[in-house]
């Protein structure tokens, strides 16, 4: 039993390392009130680009996005944002709770990226659009071209980190969730558990050691000992 014991703590402490020693496997913390695109080539003269979207959120549309027209430099009159070909429209010109922060579409940058604000959460938007364009424009706000048609993974739990690249006419959306709110729970249950039970043996293996030892006192009190050893 002792061995046993001791090999049950030793399991204990090899599971308590794994656990807490790993647990940045565990720690999800995406900021969801952001989204970062990022762009390998793009069309010559591209100033900026765009997200087109294409889904059922009639109380955030707007006529036209003043605040992210006046940082593009482009008003109501230009392509983008006029534009709604099979129901995709321009993100950042005909959406609100959408501010647009940093832009870098440069010919010499070596990390073309665009980053945005999402006042609503970037799980929020993507449930109600659902399916995303990227749209490559001149400074003047025409639309130089487009990429595919991206399907965005809907989610199911978590928080979700959504990846998005574009590269020419071609655009992926990775998503990815992190770990599920019950395994969370679970593995500290199951720790826990784990503590109680490597207890419970202990506290038997001592409890029965102490009733061996008070018989064994009781037998060399009673002379049952010294009997045996005459006998």
């Amino acid at each position: 039993m002792k061995r046993a014991v001791k090999a049950l703590i030793a399991v204990y402490f090899a599971v308590f390392m794994c656990i807490f020693g790993g647990i940045n496997a565990f720690a999800w913390n995406v900021d969801t009130s952001h989204l970062d695109i990022d762009f390998g080539e793009v069309p010559e003269g591209t100033a900026f680009a765009d997200i087109l979207v294409k889904g059922k959120w009639e109380e955030n549309n707007m006529d036209f996005n003043v605040y992210n027209g006046s940082v593009l430099r482009v008003d109501s009159s230009c392509e983008l944002a006029k534009y709604n070909k099979d129901g995709y429209t321009s993100l950042f010109l005909k959406h609100k709770s959408i501010t647009l922060e940093q832009v870098d579409m440069s010919p010499e940058s070596k990390n073309k990226h665009m980053e945005f604000a999402v006042e609503v959460g970037t799980e929020k938007l993507f449930n109600h659009c659902r399916h995303i364009k990227i749209a490559y424009c001149d400074k003047d706000g025409n639309i130089l071209g487009t990429t595919n048609e991206v399907k965005v993974k809907k989610v199911t739990w978590g928080d979700p980190y959504y990846k998005i690249e574009a590269n020419g006419s071609s655009l992926t959306c990775d998503v990815n969730q992190g770990p599920a709110y019950f395994m969370i729970v679970l593995v500290p249950v199951m720790f826990i558990a784990l503590a109680v039970v490597i207890i419970s043996l202990v506290i038997t293996v001592r409890l029965s050691k102490k009733l061996r030892l008070k018989k064994s006192i009781k037998r060399i009190q009673s002379g049952e000992l010294d009997n045996e050893q005459n006998e």
